[in-house]
C-alpha cells in the first residue's frame, strides 16, 4: 500500500476557525442590510402618521395653555 503524504502546516486550524467566523458575520450583515432596504420604504407612512400626531399634540398643547393665561383687560370691555 502507498502511503498517503498529509501537507499538516496547509491549513492552519485556527485561521480556518477565524475565517468561518468572518464569513458567518459577513453574511449576516449582508441580510440585515438586505431586509433593512427592503422593510424602510414600509417605514415611511408611519413616521410622517407619528410626525404629524406629535406637531398636533404640541399644537394643541400649546392652546390649553394660553386658555388658562389669559386675562381680561378691563378697559377693553368698557369699551365693548
Amino acid at each position: 500500500m502507498q502511503r498517503q503524504n498529509l501537507d499538516e502546516n496547509g491549513a492552519f486550524p485556527v485561521v480556518n476557525f477565524i475565517g468561518i467566523i468572518l464569513g458567518f458575520a459577513s453574511l449576516s450583515t449582508l441580510l440585515i442590510v438586505q431586509s433593512l432596504t427592503f422593510l424602510l420604504p414600509l417605514l415611511f407612512a408611519p413616521m410622517v402618521c407619528v410626525t404629524l400626531l406629535y406637531v398636533l399634540y404640541v399644537a394643541n398643547n400649546n392652546t390649553t395653555d394660553d386658555e388658562e393665561t389669559i386675562t381680561v383687560n378691563p378697559v377693553r370691555v368698557d369699551i365693548l
